[in-house]
Formats: C-alpha cells, structure tokens, sequence
C-alpha cells in the first residue's frame, strides 16, 4: 500500500512540473530561425505572444523587450510551460540584472 501511494506522489510531481515550471540560467544559445534559447542544455521555444521584459534593477519599471534583445550571456529567468511533443516553450522571459555578479 505504501509503494502504491508513494508511486503516484512521484507520477502526480512529475505530471504537474511536465506542464509549468521555471528555469534560470545563463543564455548558452540562440536560434533564431527556430527562434529557441537554450538554458542549461535545453532548448526552449520563444513563441510570438511569450513575454519579454528586462528587470528594472531597482530604478523604475521593468522594460518590454523582444526576441531580438537577447544575448548570450544573458541571465534570464523563464516561466515554461509544455509545448508538446517533449518541447518546452517560454510563457514569460526575464532579463535579470548583473550588476554585482561574482563572475
């Protein structure tokens, strides 16, 4: 009884972060014809309607960016959501400051 409940725990965890869940990393890549980033060895889906905004830093307000404003060696914080297929795609993407990095 006890292998059976603790099995479905595990499936239920596994099914729930399939479908959201979050990432922050470093930009290792970008494709811009498949339009994808990749992030700790994960290629991530940059959709037309998926949010990109710059972290204010402390100063004002976040800043609204686009697909064309992201660089490798960014640090970004992304919202994922599953795309099908074992694809991820990013609902929201937020540039993070560096300042004060230790490297």
């Amino acid at each position: 009884m006890k292998k059976k409940i603790l099995s479905m725990v595990v499936a239920s965890l596994s099914v729930t972060n399939m479908f959201a869940s979050d990432i922050t990393g470093i930009i290792q890549g970008i494709d811009n014809a498949k339009k994808t980033i990749s992030i700790n060895g994960s290629a991530i889906q940059v959709l037309p309607y998926t949010k990109i905004e710059q972290d204010s830093c402390g100063i004002g307000w976040d800043m609204p960016k686009q697909f064309a404003d992201l660089k490798v060696g960014d640090l970004v914080e992304v919202d994922l959501m599953y795309a099908g297929n074992n694809a991820l795609a990013a609902e929201d993407i937020e540039i993070k400051c560096t300042n004060g990095r230790a490297y």
